[in-house]
């Protein structure tokens, strides 16, 4: 029995490992969300490029603001605290050299032979700002491929992010 509840133990570790994101967050020492009673929420639309759907990224917008509306915050487009959301891609060139090549007839050893190809990486960062003091306070930064469960433009996704942005403030 003392087997089965170790295994049993490993895989939900294993299970809860797999779905962390890749958000990195970042705040100044001083800054608490609790000295703040309302927030606006912008999206950078100068810098979305064609590949990110509008739809999506209104859902994350949406989430984010119901979930700092069940914080106790209102929202106000005149408030001192914003959020801006900002959104681009980035290709990025990735070569992985093969000292080898197998096939199922032969070998073949050249070894200047170079698997390259292009990826493109989405990147969202999310900054708030406070709009009287002219300083950004907190910033949380994530990336990931076109495609991904792990996507803020997913649903699932989306939640999963507003999720860990909201445990950055407790």
């Amino acid at each position: 029995m003392k087997k089965i509840t170790t295994l049993i133990t490993l895989l939900i570790l294993i299970g809860c490992n797999s779905m962390q994101t890749n958000i990195e967050v970042d705040s100044v020492d001083t800054f608490n969300l609790n000295n703040y009673s309302d927030f606006s929420i912008k999206i950078n639309e100068s810098s979305i490029s064609a590949e990110i759907n509008p739809i999506d990224l209104e859902r994350f917008k949406d989430n984010l603001k119901t979930s700092l509306i069940e914080t106790g915050l209102s929202y106000s487009e005149s408030s001192n605290l914003t959020f801006e959301i900002n959104i681009t891609t980035k290709d990025k060139v990735q070569s992985d050299k093969m000292n080898h090549y197998y096939t199922r007839y032969y070998w073949d050893n050249y070894y200047f032979r170079d698997d390259i190809r292009t990826i493109t990486e989405n990147i969202l960062r999310v900054n708030l700002k406070d709009n009287s003091a002219d300083k950004t306070l907190w910033t949380v930064v994530t990336v990931w491929r076109n495609g991904s469960s792990k996507a803020p433009t997913s649903e699932d996704g989306s939640n999963i992010i507003v999720d860990e942005i909201m445990l950055s403030f407790l």
